[in-house]
């Protein structure tokens, strides 16, 4: 396993941006292709430094004492913004208001700029990408995951980009506040692209604005979507996990099944 980072200016917004790449065990000898999978909130993904509260998903760690029981893939971490609301907007394709409660810090609009920065994924940064790695270039082994607000950005990037992603990772999403804007998504969209799907949500979530309930029940509406677009349980993977909360120490012990699930089919 090696990861590598690098910095590049996110055009559409000209600021700089970290994401790091992770290429498997044998990835330096061989010719052997493989599958991708994007993942924002980057910086949390690998290691501890650097991320976000100093608590990361451990994956490098993780892959060190576990690899023969993961699927060999890269993966691309792609660092967040550094405030609450500028990654509000960058993971939401959507523009709406809100009526925040007095508990929440959460925005009363968000003007999403999600579509610019999904734009910049599939027109710079994928590309670059598949230039400099071996990847497997095709929509069918190429993945998007997240957390929270990071899997409405990834859910719409399966949903509208059908020749580019395949299969998703949506970890406590924050659907709940946005249904109404993916169901208008899901309404234009074409799903026979799509391979595996994983949802998952545990029981002590809160998010800035989003209750445990709504956690809980934004996760069973995305859930029962997908079932009514025809998925089984041969392609989506929804789970309830009870009493874990909404940090990276909650999201660190089901990130690697779900890595497993979307790429099962791969060795």
């Amino acid at each position: 396993m090696k990861i590598e980072t690098f910095q590049t200016n996110l055009t559409p917004f000209n600021r700089d941006v970290t994401f790091r790449v992770m290429t498997p065990d044998g990835y330096e000898v061989g010719d052997r292709l493989y599958p991708a999978l994007y993942m924002n909130d980057g910086q949390d993904v690998f290691y501890d430094e650097g991320s976000v509260t100093g608590h990361s998903i451990r994956y490098a760690k993780y892959y060190t004492e576990y690899a023969k029981f993961l699927p060999q893939i890269i993966i691309v971490g792609i660092d967040c913004p550094l405030t609450n609301q500028e990654r509000s907007r960058q993971y939401t394709p959507y523009t709406k208001q809100f009526d925040v409660p007095e508990w929440s810090s959460y925005e009363k609009e968000v003007a999403g700029s999600g579509r610019e920065y999904l734009e910049w994924i599939v027109r710079e940064l994928k590309p670059w990408i598949d230039e400099n790695y071996r990847t497997r270039k095709q929509g069918a082994y190429t993945a998007m995951g997240g957390f929270s607000s990071g899997t409405i950005i990834s859910t719409y990037a399966l949903l509208t980009y059908p020749d580019v992603f395949s299969r998703l990772i949506a970890i406590s999403g924050s659907f709940y506040i946005w249904m109404d804007c993916i169901d208008q998504t899901l309404a234009q969209a074409n799903l026979d692209h799509v391979k595996y799907i994983y949802l998952d949500v545990s029981t002590r979530e809160q998010g800035r604005i989003t209750t445990a309930e709504q956690f809980l029940e934004g996760t069973k509406m995305m859930y029962e979507r997908f079932s009514v677009c025809g998925f089984d349980e041969n392609q989506l993977k929804y789970q309830i996990v009870k009493g874990l909360t909404h940090t990276q120490g909650g999201w660190r012990l089901r990130f690697p099944d779900a890595v497993r699930w979307i790429f099962q089919d791969v060795a």
